[in-house]
């Protein structure tokens, strides 16, 4: 039987084998996080390529899309406008 004595503690064969059935599953998400980016990046670049919106600009407004943030992002650079000319421009 084997067993690996460790600061974490002692793990014993069943142990192990949890463990690195965990980590082909955290390595298996993370495939797919991989290909699920390249995929939001390819469709930025599509629409880039049509539309010549910066690709700022795209991965902003899905962000807001996506959490349903218009208004809070919109309010949020309004007192960023403010604070900023405020700041700039005070003597």
């Amino acid at each position: 039987m084997v067993a690996v004595d460790t600061l974490f503690g002692t793990f014993k064969e069943d142990d192990l084998k949890s463990l690195r059935g965990a980590l082909d599953e955290i390595s298996h998400a993370m495939t797919k996080n991989e290909s699920i980016k390249q995929e939001i990046k390819d469709i930025i670049d599509a629409v880039y390529d049509k539309h010549k919106v910066p690709k700022k600009i795209i991965r902003k407004m899905a962000k807001a899309h996506h959490k349903q943030t218009f208004q809070e992002e919109v309010a949020e650079y309004k007192e960023f406008e403010a604070l900023y000319v405020g700041v700039t421009e005070s003597k």
